[in-house]
């Protein structure tokens, strides 16, 4: 997606990657001036955002919840969480307009779409409990990710997280949590919420990468991220299991149905 190297388009000196890691912070003006694997790194947070938020568009997956679903009031949070996750995707692109001497964005489409990154998602919700454990499950995963990126390096970006992203991602986690709390009040409602975690589960788990990954130390280095993949997976797995417990659900192995171990 980047269109040239730094020394292409700017003739400014380098910010070098020790800077950044000793804690020098990285404007938008300033982007091009770093080393092109952070500027690679950026751009794929805010194409992330700007491409893969727009999943709540698919009929199968999300949108037609905000009509199937069971009350007024369920109907009308699905449709919240749809418009909050559709401001996700702007913020997404209006990150990314700000580097368009960098980047060529000719690729980029907000429609719902294959692809590794979002492969846990092509899974159709058919009944009300599936949607609310993805809803529980996955939007916690997105807290666990943006919360250690609300002073990450690139200021745009900690910038949407702290005001944008994080706290409109705790709403949609909980409004998942509100809907497999009522489901688990009655025993059909619990047994259903079971075979729907029983799905979810593993894929939350998968979305946070690779415990191997390579790019991951590089995200660290640059102040991107401050855990491992499998760190925060781990804390994630400590806080949500008990959660879901509490409820009376039995949480899945945690290899179980894993594609990313």
């Amino acid at each position: 997606m980047l269109i040239a190297s730094p020394d292409e388009t700017r003739t400014e000196s380098a910010i070098t990657e020790d800077e950044i890691a000793t804690g020098r912070d990285i404007t938008a003006a300033e982007l091009g001036d770093t080393p092109r694997e952070y500027q690679e790194l950026v751009v794929g947070l805010l194409r992330g955002h700007a491409a893969g938020e727009a999943f709540v568009l698919d009929k199968d997956i999300f949108s037609h919840w905000a009509a199937d679903a069971p009350r007024a009031e369920d109907r009308f949070m699905v449709l919240t969480t749809i418009k909050e996750e559709l401001e996700h995707a702007l913020e997404g692109w209006r990150l990314l307009r700000q580097l368009s001497d960098l980047i060529d964005w000719t690729d980029l489409s907000p429609v719902p779409s294959g692809g590794s990154r979002y492969e846990g998602f092509r899974h159709p919700t058919t009944e009300w409990a599936e949607f609310a454990a993805l809803s529980a499950l996955t939007d916690r995963v997105g807290c666990f990710q943006q919360e250690e990126q609300l002073d990450c390096s690139y200021v745009p970006y900690a910038e949407a997280v702290q005001k944008v992203y994080f706290p409109l991602e705790k709403g949609h986690a909980a409004r998942g949590r509100f809907w497999l709390r009522e489901l688990c009040k009655t025993d059909d409602g619990l047994a259903r919420a079971q075979a729907a975690v029983d799905v979810w589960w593993p894929r939350a788990l998968d979305m946070f990468g690779r415990s191997e990954s390579s790019r991951q130390h590089l995200y660290i280095q640059y102040r991107l991220k401050k855990r491992t993949n499998e760190e925060r997976r781990k804390a994630y797995i400590a806080t949500v299991r008990p959660e879901l417990e509490s409820l009376g659900l039995t949480v899945p192995d945690n290899s179980v149905g894993r594609q990313f171990i």
